[in-house]
């Protein structure tokens, strides 16, 4: 049976319960404010503590369910000419709530005033026992703290919501006298010390007042014996046991919430979140040889010497340090760089880092980044198998169950997998009709599993091709029917549906003109530095080094190279980290954020991370701002990614890194727009400030067959650098 929308209004079951927290946050324009914006937040509990103060004002609440079931509540004012509210929230703001007592307080003999005045007694025993952990819990401790409360409030205290940075309320205690006590126990020994100096009347028993004066004695003696102790406590836990006890409760409440975060990321995606908290390291310089002194392979006011050649003589000294080589000659700071130019009065070899030696082992600092880059990949940090050919192919999925979020919008539910990747989609996310109207039982394939040139989206799977041919299994031939990818775009071909492939070919392969220059660009400038329109301030192009699998583990200048690339792309890591809260993929439980600096390969198409690149300023030495680049040829290029370190903000850095990189990306390369996501609380710096725009659905249609990177939460902008005319004039 059905109830009609006409249903008639209901008294809703409340008891009345006055609370002094509300109380307190209604006594001020600004608490009402706060606790208005706590109840827009849906929070349950909150909403009835404050509905049952209300009750206890004299107000009414009545409620009836709409037609879809869903119950509405109004309230109704005892005072106003019997005003009624139908938002909580707006109530709170906009209502003048006049009185902070209940409507009709009990009769107050002359018992209940001695319960209450011995409450405080009471409660401050009760938290000076002990066992007070165990006893400061359950009913009695409930009511206690009510009645303390009460008592403190008829005394003529005043009590106050106090928000803290980190979004915790706590509640405020004003003595008439205008001293502040962040707790509720601090505040009942104050109270009970002013009243033993002040001598209580007659209204209490002889009784409750030696146990008050007992109580009073008990806190002073506590109090003096802490102020002896107070070299052998932590700041935090120096004075009354109300600041204890509110820093215990505080640990275990990050505790809890560290845990539900964990739970919550384990079942669910990848959410980008900034990181709010300054780490120790925040102030420090993040330079290669910082990460090398928090890796331990340096120790810091280690002596190094400058040499023209190993084993030639020693033309310059220093010492170590995060910020650089310190000269031992002048007592300045320099990159490594810098004081082989000082070392040499201005002539530079190019390998400055192999020209400084280790006094107490000889070692170079070249062979220190070797180590680093060893020890990464031997505790499996970022190793990753070099490809048996330059040329990427695909090959049949080994996943038979399939993606369990969409690779579009990053979330879960009804899903539409592809029948050659794992990947799966929305329904509305490509543009489809939702799977009723779609219907049948027919092979569907993803955007991204079809071939460039024609459409088609069958393919011959080379290995299993090799696993038939009996002469050499280990020789992958490539047929017409055989699916390359192109090296920039990532998009699939065909072999037969393109006319430059060789089936011997060891290099990378483009599919088009366009992808080719923007490869070559990226290829040239990786490892380098271009000056930009601030002194001293350099744009870093960075790109893991691959060597080819054959080559030795020797100490050659390639590997020095390639070692040299790792510490940078260590160094930009850590500004990610300091930025972001890291990015832990519930698939792989991997470090996306150092999945995308190292390049990571993987069959699903939004964990294939092999085409980042790092881009950042250079300031010093230092990396002080980091983003990570995709380039999808010419069409769009992706920053997921891009932050400041804590000491470098509010200089101009990102609009900086964005007007360089966007230079790049237009007259360089090409490209003609650039997507990032955005999280809600930098929405409105990169729309109003930076010149993007939020993307509509049929934006993000266009450029459906490439798999941009995309967190829940975030929403996907972009800016247009170039037309298509004038990207098609330029190419």
């Amino acid at each position: 049976m059905s109830m009609t929308a006409a249903a008639s209004w209901q008294p809703v079951p409340l008891d009345a319960e006055f609370s002094p927290e509300v109380a307190a946050a209604l006594l001020s324009d600004r608490g009402r404010r706060e606790l208005s914006s706590l109840l827009r937040s849906r929070d349950e509990a909150l909403r009835t503590k404050v509905r049952k103060h209300l009750v206890a004002l004299g107000w009414t609440i009545v409620s009836r369910r709409n037609a879809v079931m869903a119950p509405r509540m109004r309230y109704e004012s005892p005072a106003n000419g019997n005003k009624t509210y139908c938002s909580l929230p707006d109530l709170i703001v906009d209502a003048l709530i006049s009185s902070n007592e209940p409507h009709q307080p009990p009769p107050e003999t002359k018992n209940n005033k001695e319960e209450e005045q011995d409450a405080i007694a009471e409660y401050v025993a009760l938290m000076a026992s002990d066992d007070r952990g165990a006893k400061a819990k359950g009913p009695r401790a409930d009511r206690l703290r009510a009645r303390a409360k009460s008592q403190l409030q008829a005394s003529g205290w005043s009590f106050w919501v106090k928000l803290k940075s980190d979004g915790r309320e706590e509640l405020r205690y004003k003595a008439p006298t205008g001293r502040f006590y962040i707790s509720l126990h601090t505040a009942c020994q104050a109270f009970i010390i002013s009243s033993s100096q002040k001598s209580f009347t007659a209204t209490s028993s002889s009784c409750c007042s030696r146990k008050k004066r007992e109580i009073s004695e008990l806190i002073t003696t506590t109090i003096e014996t802490k102020k002896k102790k107070k070299k052998k406590i932590s700041c935090e836990a120096v004075g009354a046991d109300g600041i204890t006890c509110l820093v215990k409760k505080s640990t275990t409440t990050t505790n809890i919430s560290k845990r539900r975060k964990k739970k919550k990321a384990a079942g669910a995606s990848r959410v980008l979140r900034p990181n709010c908290e300054v780490s120790a390291s925040a102030g420090h310089a993040r330079t290669l040889l910082s990460v090398l002194i928090d890796e331990g392979i340096l120790v810091p006011r280690d002596k190094v010497t400058y040499r023209a050649a190993s084993g030639g003589a020693a033309a310059k000294g220093g010492l170590v340090t995060g910020d650089g080589v310190r000269c031992t000659c002048c007592g300045r700071a320099f990159t490594v760089a810098e004081f082989e130019a000082h070392a040499t009065r201005g002539s530079r070899t190019g390998r400055p880092w192999a020209r400084l030696f280790l006094n107490k082992d000889g070692r170079s600092l070249s062979q220190c980044l070797v180590e680093l880059m060893r020890r990464d990949s031997t505790n499996g940090f970022h190793h990753q198998r070099h490809r048996r050919r330059r040329i990427r192919v695909k090959e049949a999925c080994r996943d038979p169950g399939g993606d369990s979020v969409c690779s579009v919008c990053n979330d879960g539910g009804e899903l539409l997998l592809c029948d050659h990747c794992p990947s799966a989609f929305h329904h509305d996310c490509l543009g489809l009709p939702g799977p009723e109207a779609a219907g049948g039982d027919d092979d569907w394939f993803c955007p991204c599993c079809r071939c460039g040139a024609c459409g088609g989206t069958d393919f011959d799977d080379p290995a299993a091709a090799a696993a038939d041919d009996d002469t050499n299994t280990s020789r992958r031939s490539l047929t017409d029917k055989t699916v390359v990818y192109c090296e920039q775009c990532e998009r699939e071909y065909h072999v037969g549906c393109v006319d430059n492939i060789r089936d011997d070919d060891d290099q990378p392969w483009v599919c088009s003109p366009g992808c080719g220059r923007v490869f070559r660009h990226l290829q040239d400038v990786a490892g380098t530095s271009i000056p930009t329109s601030a002194e001293g301030v350099s744009l870093a192009i960075l790109r893991r080094r691959r060597r080819p699998s054959c080559s030795s583990d020797s100490d050659s200048e390639e590997q020095e190279d390639e070692a040299l690339a790792h510490g940078k792309l260590r160094a930009a890591l850590d500004v990610l980290h300091e930025c972001f809260v890291p990015l832990v993929e519930p698939r792989t439980q991997s470090d996306l954020s150092a999945d995308m600096v190292f390049n990571r390969e993987s069959e699903l198409r939004r964990l294939h991370v092999g085409g980042y690149y790092v881009v950042g300023l250079e300031k010093g030495g230092e990396l002080v701002t980091v983003g990570t680049l995709r380039v999808y040829g010419d069409k769009v290029a992706e920053l997921p990614l891009v932050g400041t370190r804590f000491a470098y903000r509010r200089q101009g850095m990102l609009r900086l890194l964005m007007t360089e990189l966007e230079k790049m990306l237009a007259r360089d390369l090409g490209v003609q727009r650039l997507v990032l996501p955005a999280v809600p609380e930098l929405l409105r710096m990169w729309t109003a400030s930076l010149g993007f725009s939020a993307m509509t659905h049929s934006d993000k249609l266009e450029i459906i067959e490439h798999t941009i990177l995309c967190f829940q939460g975030t929403t996907m902008c972009q800016k247009t650098l170039l037309a298509p005319a004038a990207a098609a004039s330029s190419s």
